[in-house]
């Protein structure tokens, strides 16, 4: 009850529930905390074989849904991928193009960043799993970018524009 107090308030001062995995809050590490509950998520999907192999007991629905009430991310990496990608889509809106530069920031975020990293995931995807140094896009998001007129190969794309 404590730590989920203690999530409340961060939740209430910050906006969002999302914890970095190093925070401290009021002397409690918060962000541990919400990473094991992450992980209690992950388990009720798990065989009980896995569940004890990994040390992780299975969250009830009630607790689930007191953290979801508060609007806790289970999957924060593909919660941030959406927000980005509303970001790619608010600018094209208002930019008639996807072609983000590669310093710029969108709301605070590293947008062009962001786009540039997808270019190297979708490059990544001709490549044998020993040879990638990240993980490659799904054909799913591959298929969303390009719906937004993202160029996977901006050199090519402006060379081929201006000949």
């Amino acid at each position: 009850e404590r730590m989920f107090g203690l999530l409340q308030a961060f939740r209430e001062r910050e906006g969002h529930a999302n914890v970095p995995k190093r925070h401290v809050e009021d002397d409690e590490k918060l962000g541990l905390w919400l990473s094991t509950q992450r992980k209690r998520y992950q388990a009720r999907g798990w065989s009980e074989a896995e569940r004890k192999c990994k040390k992780a007991s299975a969250m009830s629905d009630e607790e689930v849904e007191r953290l979801e009430a508060l609007g806790v991310a289970w999957d924060v990496l593909a919660e941030q991928w959406e927000r980005m990608f509303g970001l790619l889509q608010a600018f094209r809106e208002r930019e008639g193009h996807a072609d983000v530069p590669r310093q710029h920031v969108e709301d605070g975020e590293k947008l062009g960043s962001w786009l540039s990293t997808q270019r190297t995931r979708y490059k990544a995807r001709g490549l044998s799993e020993a040879e990638r140094k990240v993980s490659a896009l799904s054909d799913e998001d591959v298929e969303r970018l390009e719906a937004l007129g993202v160029m996977w190969d901006v050199l090519t794309e402006q060379w081929e524009r201006m000949f």
